[in-house]
């Protein structure tokens, strides 16, 4: 007689609902978001002691108390936002990059370079299109070495990237070390403060607004050629 052979079902399945109406859809936002709030704020008070509501009352005073906090906020959400965009195609390809944190140590390694070693010597507009030119080489030359070795050994990029991470930082201190001002303090300061040698034009009298303006716009792009 011959046996039937049954597979064994998960407790658990999840999967990717392609069409959900958009209202559903938010409400399932709204409603991660203020579970997340609620269980934050009762992590906070069990080691704390202290009131969620006052924490979460001193984080949005530290963030939009002041005009000069909310610039600074935008400007980190920004660079944030933009380090999520870069690791985007790769995580579309199944790629599963989560060495983001190391490339952009690496880039930001390649330009404070230029800026330190040729900030004299190269007049602002070509230093900074040089800074790009460079910083970008180093971050791919960076996220290319576990995309050679897994393309061609197999390796597992997700540990492959994460292990860089650690060698990105340790290169980061190093040279951080080297640069330091005065020597052996294990700080860089503002780079250039005097001469402003590779920092980007100012917008309307806010440092920042370039390089939101330009993460926006990267952010519309990348949305768009997802969407294509």
């Amino acid at each position: 007689m011959a046996q039937t052979q049954t597979t064994k079902e998960p407790l658990f399945h999840i999967a990717k609902r392609d069409s959900i109406v958009w209202w559903k859809a938010w409400c399932i936002r709204a409603a991660a978001i203020l579970l997340a709030l609620v269980i934050s704020g009762l992590a906070a008070f069990l080691l704390t002691k202290e009131n969620p509501l006052k924490i979460y009352a001193t984080m949005i005073d530290g963030a939009f108390g002041t005009q000069r906090r909310m610039w600074g906020m935008m400007q980190n959400l920004a660079m944030l936002l933009c380090v999520s965009l870069a690791v985007t195609p790769a995580f579309k390809m199944r790629f599963w990059n989560i060495g983001a944190e190391g490339q952009v140590l690496i880039g930001g390694l390649a330009s404070a370079a230029c800026m330190i070693l040729c900030g004299d010597a190269i007049p602002t507009p070509l230093l900074l299109l040089i800074m790009i030119v460079v910083s970008v080489a180093a971050g791919a030359v960076w996220a290319l070495i576990p995309a050679f070795f897994r393309a061609h050994w197999q390796t597992n990029e997700t540990l492959f990237t994460l292990m860089m991470n650690y060698i990105a930082i340790q290169l980061v201190s190093f040279f951080v070390y080297k640069w330091s001002v005065p020597k052996g303090s294990g700080q860089v300061g503002v780079i250039n403060r005097a001469t402003h040698a590779g920092w980007l034009p100012s917008l309307g009298g806010h440092e920042y607004l370039l390089n939101i303006i330009i993460v926006l716009l990267i952010t519309v792009a990348m949305y768009v050629a997802c969407k294509v």
